[in-house]
Parts: structure tokens; sequence; C-alpha cells
């Protein structure tokens, strides 16, 4: 009887030290509104990864798939996006920032190399330039090909007739003006229903308020890059040329571009390989 029980005491004990990641993961909160988050990986370093206009942390799949061995991996739904909380009524870049600095310190997160996809590139400059000590680096996923400038009087009055379409028929607006020029011809169908259906599956009216944000981050760009304390890397379709010159001129440590091969706008689902390659040289180049 009494080895029954210590055999039964042992594997209970071997039980648990086999499933280390058991425990409830903990809860991100920021003014009453929570952030949702995949996580896996224990390592000093840490990517926090942040997607795009109207997708969510599940298109960083492949990536935590094939860097959770080695590093930290945090991927998270920005507020108003995915199965994050959307009780808030401002949509705006700095708020992102600060709900980008409570993922940090809440998940106690270091050495982080905070990863942003489109938007998401101005609001890695956005967060280097104001809280420059908790980040150890920054990379844009197919963002940044040059900087934004202030818009002319022109610009401003057809911005201003999209946004009037878009908030009165969103659905026909996107596809006629948006969609294009995120895909090729050759973008695999189901890549491109899973976007459309992310986008379309958005409360719009939150759609179009960060849009418009995007829009006045965007003209601040050169300021935003002058300000950087950290060198800005990229890892980028080959589709849309870099200015290298414009941006070798306001990015204040320089840039770096990692290049992936015939893709459209979403790299990392789309050669996952050969992005998660790239990634890692620009990892390694941080880490220098």
């Amino acid at each position: 009887m009494r080895q029954l029980v210590i055999c039964f005491f042992l594997f209970i004990v071997f039980a648990s030290c086999n499933q280390p990641n058991s425990s409830k993961p903990v809860d991100i909160v920021r003014n009453g509104l929570q952030i949702s988050y995949n996580s896996c990986g224990d390592a000093d370093t840490s990517l926090l990864f942040v997607h795009g206009w109207c997708i969510n942390k599940e298109y960083w799949e492949p990536q935590l798939n094939y860097f959770c061995a080695r590093y930290k991996i945090v991927a998270i739904d920005l507020p108003g996006f995915g199965q994050s909380g959307k009780n808030r009524t401002a949509w705006n870049f700095d708020e992102y920032t600060e709900d980008i600095k409570a993922v940090i310190e809440q998940l106690h997160l270091k050495n982080v190399i905070l990863i942003g996809h489109s938007m998401s590139g101005d609001l890695i400059l956005n967060v280097s330039n104001k809280y420059p000590r908790l980040l150890a680096g920054i990379v844009g996923v197919d963002n940044l090909h040059e900087p934004g400038s202030p818009m002319s009087t022109d610009q401003q009055k057809e911005t201003a007739a999209f946004f009037n379409m878009l908030s009165s028929a969103f659905d026909s607006t996107v596809n006629r003006y948006l969609r294009p020029p995120l895909f090729q011809p050759s973008t695999d169908t189901a890549i491109v229903n899973r976007v459309m259906n992310s986008v379309f599956t958005t409360d719009s009216a939150i759609a179009i308020s960060v849009l418009r944000s995007v829009v006045d981050i965007s003209q601040k760009e050169k300021q935003l890059m002058q300000g950087l304390s950290n060198k800005l890397y990229l890892v980028n379709s080959d589709l849309v040329p870099i200015k290298t010159d414009s941006l070798l001129k306001y990015c204040g440590k320089g840039f770096h571009a990692e290049l992936v091969h015939g893709t459209s706008h979403y790299p990392m689902i789309e050669k996952p390989a050969d992005f998660n390659k790239a990634l890692q040289n620009v990892i390694d180049s941080i880490g220098k």
C-alpha cells in the first residue's frame, strides 16, 4: 500500500512538471479595457508583435511557432480589433502607445524588440520616441517605405472626400480603394479572403477612426524618425520600393531593410519561411 501511495505521489509530481504552460495567462488591462494576447517561450529577449489595420494577433502564428524556442514571444490584439476590448472612445496612436507600454510593463518583458506591421510602423516610431528605454529595437513590417509629409490643401480635400465615402459605404469603398494595393494578382485567394473577412468583420466605426489616426500620424513620420534613439529595421515585401535616400536623411540612427521577394502586403503569412529568415537576420543585427 505504501509503495502504491509513493507511486501515485511521483506520478502527480512529474505530471505537473511536464505542463509548463498550464497556468492562466496574466490579464492585461489598461483603463478598464482588456488587451488580448498570445504568448509563448521564456527568454531574456522578447519579441512583441503588433498587427496592422483590421487584422489581429493570429496573423503572427507562423512567427510564434518559429521563434518560440529562442525568445519570449507576445502577439497582441490592439484595442478595437480581434478579441481585445472596444470600450474606448479615443482611437489614436497616443492611446495605442500607452497600450504597448502597459503590455511591456504588466508582462515584465525584457529586451523588447517591437515589431509592427503596416499601420503599426507609425506605432513603433511613436513608442520609440516616447519610451525609448522600454525597447531594445524596432522592426517595421511592409511599411515606412518613405517618410510621410504634411498634406497639401488638395490632398486634404481628397482625403476628406474619401472618408465621407468610407463612412457612408464602408464595404464598397474598401473594395474599390483599399483592397487593390494590398494584393497582387498572384496572391493566394485564401489569403485575400482571410484578410478581407477580417476587415469586414471589424467594427467599421472603429476601423474608420483608426484609419483617420493613421493619416494624422503618418504626416509626422519625418519628425518621429529624427527622434529615434534606435536604428530603424524593416522587413518588407520587395513589391514597393524603399526610398533609401529619404530614410537615411531622416532616420536619426540609420536604417536597414531586409526584403521578402514576391509577396503582397502580408509577407508574414504569404511566405512565412522567407519572412522568418529575414526577421532573424534583423534580430541578430539588433543583438550585436
